[in-house]
C-alpha cells in the first residue's frame, strides 16, 4: 500500500505542476510571445504525461493489492475449511486425508493414499508427492 500513496503524491505533485502552468498561460495569454506559449504548452504535455504514467502505475499497483487480498481472503476461507487431527489435515466433507508436510512447507493440498493394515503392519497414511507418511 505504500507504493499506491507515494505514486498518489507523486501524481498530486504532477498536477499541480500542470495546474500552475495552465494558470500560469491563462493569466499571462496576452503578453507571452509565441516561443515562451510553445514552451509552456511542452512542459504543460511533458507533465500531463507524467501524470498519465503515474495513474497507470497507480491502477497497476491497486490491481495488484486488490489480487493479493482476494488470494488472502481466499487462504483464510480454505485454511478454515481444514482441520488438524492425528496429524493429518482433514478437509470438511472429505474422508481422505490431507498431507501435513505438503500442506504446510509448500502451501499444496494432496491427498494421501490409506494403505490398509496387513499382518506385520498397521495402516498408514502415505503421500505420493513429497514421499511423507505416517
Amino acid at each position: 500500500m505504500a507504493g499506491v500513496l507515494a505514486g498518489t503524491a507523486s501524481a498530486v505533485g504532477i498536477l499541480d505542476k500542470a495546474v500552475s502552468i495552465t494558470q500560469k498561460l491563462a493569466n499571462n495569454s496576452d503578453e507571452l510571445d509565441k516561443a515562451t506559449l510553445k514552451l509552456e504548452l511542452a512542459n504543460l504535455m511533458v507533465e500531463l504525461a507524467n501524470a498519465k504514467i503515474e495513474a497507470v502505475t497507480m491502477q497497476t499497483l491497486l490491481f495488484d493489492a486488490e489480487q493479493k487480498i482476494k488470494d488472502l481472503e481466499g487462504s483464510l476461507k480454505d485454511k478454515s475449511t481444514f482441520t488438524f487431527k492425528h496429524g493429518l489435515y482433514w478437509k470438511e466433507g472429505d474422508e481422505t486425508a490431507f498431507c501435513p508436510k505438503c500442506y504446510e512447507v509448500n502451501q499444496i493440498k494432496t491427498h494421501m493414499v490409506l494403505f490398509p493394515a496387513g499382518q506385520t503392519y498397521r495402516a498408514y497414511w502415505f503421500c505420493k508427492n513429497c514421499r511423507f507418511s505416517t
